[in-house]
């Protein structure tokens, strides 16, 4: 799918977790899988499955519309539909993710699209590091988000 404009935006964004024991070492129970889609580019998950780097497989671990920013209108309001870490869920009790596999649908196109995502190393270590400065509750980064978009 070379042709595929994936905006693997595989942000581990800021979000934190609280100091709950998971799977393995990882400091916390769960982590969070989210999905964006470009401005106006609405998006359906049809299945996103998971395999932690123990080998086991967390299959329908995300579906359905995710994510999708609308920019402001005249009125100065923010039209944001959902939040800024995506739709989708927390992968609970799971090991540091290896590999993603999506299967989705452009609804701007009529086109199906699946891909395997392998995930880095450096981005398994920046899921436990501690944050610095922490945030008020929480400590660590422990979602990622991955950008879908038709093309």
């Amino acid at each position: 799918m070379k042709s595929l404009v994936l905006m693997l935006c595989l942000a581990l964004l800021g979000g934190c977790a609280q100091a709950d024991k998971g799977a393995g070492d990882l400091p916390y129970r769960y982590w969070r899988l989210g999905f964006l889609a470009p401005d106006y580019m609405e998006v359906w998950v049809e299945t996103a499955d998971v395999e932690d780097i123990r080998g086991r497989f967390f299959p329908h671990m995300g579906g359905g519309v995710v994510a999708v920013h609308v920019p402001d209108d005249d009125s100065g309001q923010p039209k944001v539909w959902r939040s800024n870490w995506g739709a989708g869920r927390n992968v609970d009790n799971a090991d540091l993710p290896k590999r993603i596999f999506v299967r989705w649908q452009s609804l701007a196109e009529p086109q199906t699209y699946r891909v395997t995502l392998d995930i880095p190393e450096r981005a398994r270590q920046l899921m436990v590091e501690k944050l610095d400065p922490p945030c008020k509750t929480m400590q660590y980064r422990q979602a990622l988000a991955i950008g879908l978009a038709p093309g």
